[in-house]
């Protein structure tokens, strides 16, 4: 037997009757002879994306990470990243010894991470602040002088996870003897008389690939390490760190002339996937959200014999090749930390989230998010690279179907973290529509109802 029934202007085909179905198939045994019940499944229903602006601000001072790099993508445009630090101050003797001898004075970048291409080779120049930063809140836009010709500069190919886990410059020579001697006697004995001989650096990515890379400022991460020994034992090598822990933050700026995401300009304005090779995107370092909306869905009408939403699914594909393609997206972890999560908000015509989603049957939140959050997962065994993100929207499409709630848009969007931020901010993921081949967005309904006689 096939049934057919409408929602509204949409025609829900494809119905597929399976008894052996996920799903509770004790719902309407009171009302129906449990021998008349099957589970029907519809993943048919419209669904409409855009991509929309999340227009905010946000410090990145706070942060112990900085990031310098830049992505470039043909729909979403130029997101280019620069870092600025200053040295902090570290206590010594120096003063009062006179048995010390130079070694070497060298830059020591940490990574703390690396996303996009790691098989190029990544430019990184470093570059001397005109004066020192001034202790205050920097935020993604904000940026100071610094001399345009490089102190330092290196090609690198980045291995965040190699034995050293850094990028080394050996700082010029001249530079190190004049910090030493004024070491040795007394005129740097703080921040302020250090930040007159080095005031800080500017970090400037020159690569054209899609490389993201994140340096650790947390107090043993990174900074300028002084090699030295003492007289009496020439071969032991001593050292003392000036870190980039106090003052440092990342300036993130975006550029999306020429692309179709252009027309982007306030809150309230979207732009349909169909205009963006059929993809939606969530990148939040370049401000992007995806709104959501099931247009019919409102006008549903229930089949004959229906007893009750057994379970609705909204299954959301990236677009992706392989594990490795461009960067985690979000709420996928394949390292020791956790990226934030995906989320889902009921959003207005300003595409701001105004409420939560309630997830699962009871509507209650499952999760510690602030909304309801996706499950990723991915088949390692599929022939074709297969990932999906999926939220259990059972009771909040019930409540649609039921006339009980209203048919609201939906915001998908990552919350902005206490911790690892920067790291939060360089994930990003492209999401495909109704439409995408391979990566399709669904809303499957679970439904139980009574066979006809």
């Amino acid at each position: 037997m096939r049934t057919l029934w409408y929602a509204g202007l949409l025609l829900l085909t494809g119905i597929v009757l399976a008894a052996c179905q996920s799903g509770d198939q004790t719902v309407g045994q009171s009302i129906i002879n449990p021998l008349e019940l099957v589970v029907q499944t519809v993943d048919t229903v419209t669904i409409r994306t855009s991509t929309v602006l999340k227009v905010d601000s946000f410090a990145t001072s706070a942060d112990n990470d900085i990031l310098v790099g830049r992505w470039k993508d043909a729909q979403t445009g130029l997101m280019t990243s620069k870092a600025f630090a200053a040295l902090d101050y570290a206590a010594n003797s120096f003063s009062s010894q006179t048995n010390l001898r130079l070694d070497s004075l060298v830059l020591e970048m940490n990574y703390s991470f690396v996303y996009g291409d790691t098989t190029s080779l990544f430019d990184m120049s470093v570059h001397q602040l005109k004066k020192p930063l001034v202790a205050q809140v920097y935020y993604n836009g904000n940026s100071v002088d610094y001399e345009t010709t490089p102190l330092l500069r290196k090609v690198v190919q980045p291995r965040p996870n190699s034995r050293g886990k850094q990028i080394r410059f050996r700082m010029p020579d001249a530079l190190a003897q004049t910090l030493f001697a004024r070491l040795l006697n007394g005129q740097i004995s703080d921040y302020v008389s250090l930040g007159r001989l080095l005031p800080g650096f500017a970090f400037v990515n020159n690569s054209t690939n899609n490389t993201l890379a994140g340096f650790s400022a947390a107090a043993t991460g990174s900074g300028i390490r002084l090699f030295y020994h003492t007289i009496d034992d020439p071969q032991t090598s001593l050292n003392l760190l000036f870190p980039i822990t106090s003052l440092h933050f990342s300036q993130l700026l975006n550029d999306r002339t020429g692309t179709p995401l252009s027309a982007l300009k306030t809150r309230s304005d979207a732009v349909n996937s169909r205009l963006t090779d059929n993809m939606s995107y969530v990148v939040p370092g370049a401000f992007l959200q995806t709104r959501i909306e099931f247009p019919y869905l409102g006008q549903f009408a229930a089949p004959n014999g229906f007893a009750d939403l057994n379970k609705a699914l909204l299954v959301i594909g990236p677009v992706r090749r392989n594990l490795l393609d461009n960067a985690p997206p979000p709420g996928a972890s394949f390292g020791t930390t956790a990226p934030s999560p995906l989320l889902l908000f009921q959003t207005n015509s300003q595409n701001a989230a105004i409420a939560v989603v309630p997830e699962g049957v009871n509507g209650v939140l499952q999760s510690n998010a602030s909304s309801a959050s996706a499950y990723y997962a991915y088949d390692p065994t599929a022939q074709i690279f297969s990932d999906s993100y999926t939220f259990d929207l059972t009771y909040y499409i019930s409540q649609i179907i039921k006339r009980k709630a209203s048919n609201e848009p939906l915001l998908l969007t990552v919350l902005s973290p206490s911790t690892g931020l920067m790291k939060a901010l360089s994930q990003r993921v492209a999401l495909g529509n109704a439409y995408r081949t391979n990566d399709e967005m669904k809303l499957q309904l679970y439904i139980t109802s009574g066979t006809q006689r």
